[in-house]
């Protein structure tokens, strides 16, 4: 049984010296404090409604005359993470002060290094596909075959804008994002957001968007939704935006692959095809398009091992 619960403005609460909780913050955690019948000196914290796995750490407690003052470390994959501060039980309005100091360690994702995408027909690589054949165009194709032409084609319509982007991953569980356009000699910044890596489920992160940040996503690169498909999921109900995906690091160094995980992948290429990917296209560009995305959400397609397409660093 939950010994004692913060949630709302009821807490100071600092991760990595910004505040959360308050107005216009990034996530909106709960904190509850459980006892440990094994050991009293103990409580255990669970922080929740911050990342996608709750956090749990035994903490020591050291009680006051008015409060209880709590501290703890938990090192593994994929965080190292420390805390400590106070709370007072028997307040009418019951008060926390907590301070967290997350930092991601180097067992799953390199920090501080470039992962270099470059753009181009090669870019995106079909890694399991699926049986079957299919008419288009006066010919039988099979489904991989045309999988695969549609991914270069995509693959080239992105490099005809933009030759590169560059992604780094910090300690502090922020990644920058740049782009080069075609014929640019320098790397542009263009957002630093939010990620995390689930410690429950292997090769999943997440990058964290704010509302600004996932609109201009949605206008710039896959196209205004349609009445009934939704890319991006406020998953925290508190106004944050999340991209759900699956990655794997290469042999070599800044070598890594991404998938964005099911069902956000069908629903991107379902806005992509139908607006941002269809511009300028002729007629029958778009009704190959349109074919794919039919072969990538037929049967078990949902499932994140079906029709998989990576998106992939450039050869080193």
């Amino acid at each position: 049984m939950c010994e004692i619960r913060f949630s709302g403005s009821a807490f100071d609460f600092q991760w990595n010296g910004k505040a959360l909780g308050v107005k216009d913050a990034w996530a909106y955690p709960v904190v509850e404090f459980d006892a440990i019948e094994s050991d009293t000196t103990k409580l255990q914290l669970t922080i929740s409604s911050l990342l996608p796995d709750d956090i749990k750490l035994a903490v020591d407690v050291v009680p006051g005359v008015f409060e209880i003052v709590f501290s703890g470390k938990s090192s593994g994959k994929p965080y190292d993470l420390e805390v400590e501060g106070y709370f007072m039980p028997q307040e009418e309005e019951k008060k926390l002060s907590i301070t967290c100091r997350y930092q991601m360690n180097e067992s799953c994702i390199e920090l501080d290094t470039p992962y270099d995408f470059h753009f181009g027909e090669d870019c995106l690589s079909l890694i399991v596909g699926g049986p079957g054949e299919v008419e288009w165009n006066g010919q039988v194709w099979k489904k991989t075959d045309l999988v695969k032409d549609v991914l270069r084609k995509m693959g080239q319509r992105v490099a005809q804008r933009t030759e590169m982007m560059r992604v780094i991953f910090h300690a502090d569980a922020t990644l920058d994002v740049f782009v080069r356009e075609v014929g640019e000699e320098n790397f542009v910044q263009i957002a630093t957001l939010q990620y995390d890596i689930s410690s429950m489920i292997p090769n999943r992160m997440n990058w964290i968007f704010t509302q600004e940040q996932s609109r201009c996503v949605e206008t710039e690169l896959i196209g205004e939704p349609l009445p009934c498909s939704i890319f991006f999921t406020d998953f925290f109900n508190d106004g944050r935006d999340f991209l759900p995906m699956y990655f794997a690091r290469g042999d070599n160094s800044g070598s890594l692959y991404l998938n964005i995980a099911s069902p956000y992948r069908q629903r991107a290429v379902s806005r992509y095809i139908r607006s941002k990917g269809a511009e300028g296209l002729p007629e029958e560009e778009v009704e190959e398009m349109e074919l794919f995305f039919q072969i990538i959400q037929e049967d078990g397609a949902w499932e994140d091992n079906t029709w998989l397409y990576l998106l992939r660093t450039e050869k080193r």
